[in-house]
């Protein structure tokens, strides 16, 4: 904002004023604020502090200033922060939610919101006109819902007849009782971000879920495509802020892969919240889910090959190699350190994944020398694969109803009857915009489906999205090139189906099986199909 220099001649004289410190504001002082932003035509406020002094003074909206003091106000410390504000604005009427949130976040003493209007105002409880800056409202902290007492409009005569010392004890005192209340928390709590996809915000909750967050609210953007800038358009990034500030989150996921611009500029206007988007949720969960060294390794190749170009573009700015004129200095600065750095790790780690597929290469030689044929779990994720592994095979394996609960892959030798034997082999579960660095990462462990002679296509029946789920399986085993292998198609979940819906199934899904890994309904039904298919 422009200001002119007679104007921030005045401005500077305000860091010169003091009020009693038993008094919240004088007529003089808050006269002044209230005609300064009348001249700016925009929000003016001033910090004091408990001794009367003013600390600080602000221009604009203050939700939008990055650098109110969080030394001078204590950010979400227990009690108050011993600093108010006091704010005036010529175009608002009252205190807005986003100020009372800023209130909450800082745990002001005091807000104070001075009207400053020329026009006078009639006041039917005063029963009079309240004449120009003569026209607050005065908010502070109590325990309880809403965390905010809200007063009623009252003149500055008023507000500054008030004992602020005897007040503020009292606000104290109330906020003291609620400490034992006050909730722990015991997972990190998030916000939901996305364009209006229904399907595709539900599994970003589930993935939420099984990574460990609590979900407080979902917010979405009517757009087909996302904003080049923020992923959401500009009016919704001031939304998400104002609900951080509401909700208290630590993190804010977005539905899709950010690009590193677009995760820098909602970082610069986020600031208090972690940003994550889907793929980095997803890299976290696998990473709470590897637990071989061939998992972690492979999760951690994905990893750094997601980071590498983000660190590239976030500090490109501060590298100094290159050669000639402004490049010379300092040498090697740290982003190019640590960019290095990540490259000789990837390489590392690929060296070590390409270890891992001649392994397996090895084993599934033998394998074929022994006339061993491989069939080949393979569906969405927490569709079911591994409640089905463990009713064919009858041995223990891992099983929670949350995505991506079997991640490192399991195989085991089935002798059924007096069949040939076969082995089944368990693979990670699939999922929409599953993130490529992974479909790379983890292909020596998808090789396994690559080799197989039949490929099991398992769905959740009881999910009305199976036909889309099952188009995401067939896109993702394309991709891996996987294309003329033996498929059977294998409805799991069939006790949560009415008899109807059985039948649908049976009569548009000629060649399936209908199944219930967890009741073993039909089990040997699917055997005895594998068999028959094999030979």
């Amino acid at each position: 904002m422009n200001i002119k220099k007679n104007q921030l001649k005045d401005f500077q004289k305000l860091l010169q004023k003091t009020v009693f410190k038993n008094q919240i504001i004088s007529s003089e002082v808050a006269k002044e604020i209230a005609e300064l932003s009348l001249k700016v035509q925009d929000t003016v406020s001033c910090l004091i502090d408990r001794n009367g002094k003013v600390r600080h003074y602000y221009i604009g909206d203050l939700y939008n200033i990055k650098d109110i003091n969080a030394q001078l106000a204590r950010e979400g410390s227990s009690f108050l922060g011993q600093l108010q504000i006091v704010s005036a604005n010529p175009k608002k009427k009252k205190i807005d939610e986003a100020e009372l949130l800023l209130m909450k976040r800082y745990h002001f003493d005091l807000f104070l919101f001075i009207h400053s209007n020329s026009h006078s105002l009639y006041s039917k409880s005063k029963g009079h006109y309240l004449e120009f800056a003569d026209y607050c409202q005065l908010c502070y902290l109590k325990s309880g819902e809403p965390p905010w007492e809200i007063g009623e409009i009252a003149t500055i005569k008023e507000i500054s007849e008030i004992n602020k010392l005897e007040l503020i004890e009292k606000i104290e005192e109330d906020l003291a009782k609620n400490v034992k209340t006050l909730k722990i928390k015991t997972k990190e709590t998030a916000i939901l971000v996305g364009l209006a996809n229904q399907d595709s915000f539900d599994e970003l909750e589930g993935l939420a879920d099984t990574a460990g967050a609590e979900i407080l609210y979902r917010l979405t953007q009517n757009m087909k495509t996302p904003d080049s800038r923020f992923f959401i358009g500009s009016g919704k990034i001031n939304k998400l802020r104002l609900l951080i500030e509401k909700y208290s989150a630590d993190l804010v996921i977005f539905d899709g892969e950010l690009s590193s611009s677009q995760c820098r500029n909602i970082e610069r206007e986020l600031r208090i919240a972690k940003v994550l988007d889907r793929t980095e949720l997803i890299l976290d969960i696998f990473a709470q889910r590897a637990k071989s060294n061939e998992g972690k390794l492979q999760v951690e190749l994905a990893q750094l090959k997601y980071l590498a170009p983000r660190l590239a573009g976030g500090y490109k700015a501060m590298s100094k190699l290159g050669g000639g004129i402004g490049t010379r200095g300092p040498g090697e600065t740290k982003i190019e350190v640590d960019r290095r750095r990540i490259k000789e790790r990837i390489n590392y780690l690929e060296k070590k994944v390409e270890e891992v597929s001649k392994v397996r290469n090895i084993q599934r030689r033998a394998r074929k020398e022994n006339f061993l044929a491989t069939v080949s779990l393979v569906g969405y994720t927490n569709a079911g694969k591994s409640t089905l592994f463990q009713a064919i095979t009858n041995e223990e394996v891992f099983i929670e109803n949350k995505l991506f609960a079997t991640l490192d892959p399991t195989i085991r030798k089935l002798n059924y009857k007096n069949k040939k034997p076969f082995l089944l082999s368990d693979t990670v579960g699939f999922i929409q915009k599953l993130p490529t660095t992974l479909v790379d990462a983890f292909r020596a462990t998808l090789e396994e489906i690559c080799e197989s002679e039949l490929i099991l296509l398992v769905l959740d029946a009881s999910n009305k999205l199976y036909k889309e789920h099952l188009k995401v399986i067939e896109k993702i085993l394309e991709e891996l090139g996987i294309r003329d292998k033996k498929r059977l198609l294998v409805f799991n979940k069939i006790d949560l189906l009415s008899q109807e819906e059985r039948d649908s199934l049976e009569n548009n899904f000629k060649d399936s099986v209908l199944i219930s890994a967890q009741k073993k309904n039909n089990i040997e039904s699917l055997i005895n199909k594998i068999v028959e298919t094999l030979e």
